[in-house]
């Protein structure tokens, strides 16, 4: 069963992650409200905070206070927005839009 609280809609976005004193450039493979996963080879341990700037089409660069949930050695790692990024106007916009396009 799945935990989400959220939908997630799958994207392609690149994205810099940066936290632990690394900078990882990886792609957003899926978004929602609470959170991402971010593809990368590179990754952050489980349980840091981390910051992120999102890519997204046509907008500005969006950075955003993350948290890492889970990790996927060789793969990425799921992240959770935290902080007063969670109901950014742009982020919902994008994914509200992403959601339509995927039907």
């Amino acid at each position: 069963m799945d935990k989400r609280e959220a939908v997630r809609v799958p994207v392609q976005v690149r994205a810099q992650c940066r936290g632990q004193g690394i900078i990882i450039d990886g792609l957003v493979e899926d978004v929602s409200r609470s959170g991402l996963f971010l593809k990368a080879s590179n990754v952050i341990r489980e349980g840091e905070a981390a910051e992120l700037d999102l890519d997204l089409p046509g907008e500005t660069t969006l950075r955003l206070a993350v948290e890492v949930v889970r990790v996927v050695r060789g793969v990425g790692m799921g992240m959770r927005f935290v902080g007063s990024t969670e109901p950014n106007r742009s982020l919902a916009n994008f994914i509200m839009f992403q959601h339509q396009t995927s039907r």
